[in-house]
Order: C-alpha cells, then structure tokens, then sequence
C-alpha cells in the first residue's frame, strides 16, 4: 500500500487555481483516483496497488498539473505497512 500525503499554501492556490479555491482539493482527488488512490483523511491519499510505477505515475500527473505544482508546500509519499482503523474503538 502507498501513501501520497500533501498540504498546499492557500495564497498560492487562490492565485494560480482561482476561487473557489477549495475546488482544488476535489481536483486532486479525481486525479489520483485515475491511479486507483483514495481519500482516506485530509490530504491524505492511499492505494492497495503495491506497483511503485504507479505511484509515480500519480506523482507525476499531480506534477504536470500547473497550479498543483505552483500551490504545493509540501508532499511526501511513503509506503504503508500497516493500516489500522481505530474508529470504532474510539467511539467505544
């Protein structure tokens, strides 16, 4: 499983996006989800797909969309071990 987890500067993303701004966000997530990745919390995205030409694939098209790359702080993507849900036992 991979991760892709991002925050984007707001000023940046009014500029080069336009508003409403935080139709970004619902941009990027039709982008990776084209490459099999969900919103799990935040500006935090995973796959169940294990092939890392797929990752970069994502991290690619995230990259030739101008006002994500112009708008991105910061994003890392990582390999997920583990995922637990403690939801449940939270609300227990």
């Amino acid at each position: 499983m991979f991760a892709i987890a991002f925050d984007m500067t707001v000023g940046k993303l009014k500029e080069h996006f336009g508003e409403p701004y935080n139709n970004a966000y619902f941009e990027i997530g039709r982008i990776l989800s084209q490459y099999g990745f969900y919103n799990t919390q935040g500006s935090v995205y995973l796959s169940t797909n294990e092939d890392m030409a797929n990752l970069l694939r994502a991290l690619t098209a995230l990259k030739s969309t101008t006002w994500f790359a112009k708008s991105v702080r910061d994003i890392k993507a990582f390999r997920v071990e583990q995922w637990s849900d403690f939801t449940e036992f939270m609300k227990e």
